[in-house]
Formats: C-alpha cells, structure tokens, sequence
C-alpha cells in the first residue's frame, strides 16, 4: 500500500513538473486538529507533505499535493452496568493520505503575500475504519520569500478536520 501510495505521488508531481518549468516544489510540517464526530474518535494529527506549484496566469497557480497525516488514538471510559465498573477502551491511530489538486490565488502581487485556495482529492484513511474518501479543502496562507504558511478546512464526509501547514519552498 505504501508503495502505491508513493508511486501514485511520484507521478502527479512528476506529471506537474512536466507541464510547467516555472514550478516550485514545497516540503511542509502539517498539523490537523480532528473535527464533529473525528474527535471523537482520534486525537491530533501530524504529518509530512510535498507540493508542487506553477502559474497559470499572474496572481494564479495551479497545485499538486501529496503526504500522509498521524492521528493518535483515545482512550475513552465507560460504565460497564455488568461488572459495575468503569473500564477503559482505546481506539487506534489512524493516518490520513492526501492525494490532492487545486488552485492558489494571491490577493496582492504574483507568489507573494496573501492567497486563498481550494483543493480536491483522494484522502485515503489507514488504520481504524480504514477507507477511501473524497474531499474539498478551502484555505488561506502567507507566503514570503521561501516560506509558505497555510490553513485549510479539510470536509471529508465525516472526518473533517482544521489543517496548518508550515512549508519550505525549494
């Protein structure tokens, strides 16, 4: 699976550095906080993603994106009316892979200051309940010089989740 994972990467980048020689590639830290019912069932997810970017016209880039996320299991208490005590059951963690596409404009000048974005793709879930999903994540970010900070609100069905991104662009 990993290495699906990895080759499936490999060649959206790929295929984007071949479209545009105006390109950028990003390395970033990610940091998702679980939303609704997906905090309930996992904590704080870190992770790694690589991102490639090229204009398609001023103020206006396209964008690929791949990596993986780590969300930490819970532990949770329950009352077991049975043996009339509480126990403890804990859920495992899970991670989320993000295969993703959009577009990035910024407000004032071309690759500098302040953007809105919006993604879709395939975020594919490991671990418990793993699963496949669609999904669309809106943004905003910063960018100066060769650093980039973003935040997005990944809606993935029932797994939302608020994401900040602190990348190094090469």
């Amino acid at each position: 699976m990993k290495k699906l994972i990895f080759s499936l990467s490999f060649v959206v980048l790929s295929i984007g550095a071949a479209f545009s020689q105006d390109g950028k590639f990003s390395g970033g830290l990610e940091l998702a906080l679980p939303l609704g019912s997906a905090a309930d069932a996992v904590g704080l997810g870190f992770g790694l993603t690589a991102r490639y970017e090229a204009p398609i016209q001023d103020k206006l880039n396209w964008m690929a994106t791949a990596g993986f996320i780590t969300f930490g299991g819970k532990d949770y208490k329950f009352y077991n009316p049975f043996t009339q005590t509480f126990e403890t059951l804990s859920s495992g963690s899970s991670t989320l892979i993000p295969i993703q596409g959009g577009v990035k404009y910024f407000f004032q000048e071309s690759d500098n200051g302040f953007y809105g974005s919006g993604e879709l793709g395939l975020f594919i879930g490991t671990g418990t309940g793993s699963s496949s999903k669609f999904g669309f994540s809106p943004g905003i970010g910063y960018r100066t010089g060769n650093l980039d900070f973003s935040a997005r609100f990944n809606i993935i069905d029932t797994f939302n989740n608020l994401g900040v991104r602190a990348a190094y662009i090469f």
